[in-house]
């Protein structure tokens, strides 16, 4: 009985520290990587341009926002979950190549909080 309680703990724990019991419909969508200067991007509501000295980027829930890394570009939607990311593990393969933390903050449109 104690073995199967310290299991169904376990199998707990991992599943939130790996957000299996999060909502799936507000993880972050990424579109595919395109060039830099492409015509064809997906609309953005924030264009970010990420270097290597990127430390951090600040971001609203329910945005989408445009990331340049050198010569390739790709567009993330926050579909409203407020938690913090790496860009590195978000964006498609080899693309970023150090680690970016992304904050996602409510957005003051859909809180009322309105920005002055």
């Amino acid at each position: 009985m104690l073995k199967k309680l310290a299991l169904i703990g376990l199998t707990m724990s991992i599943a939130f520290a790996t957000g299996v019991c999060a909502k799936p419909s507000l993880a972050p969508t990424v579109s595919q990587v395109m060039p830099a200067d492409s015509q064809s991007m997906p609309p953005a509501d924030k264009i970010v341009v990420i270097t290597a000295k990127t430390k951090s980027v600040n971001v609203f829930e329910d945005s989408a926002v445009l990331f340049k890394v050198g010569d390739k570009a790709f567009v993330v939607k926050f579909d409203g979950n407020n938690v913090m990311y790496n860009l590195r593990t978000l964006a498609p393969n080899g693309v970023v190549t150090h680690n970016v933390k992304i904050l996602v903050a409510p957005n003051p449109k859909d809180h009322e909080q309105g920005i002055p």
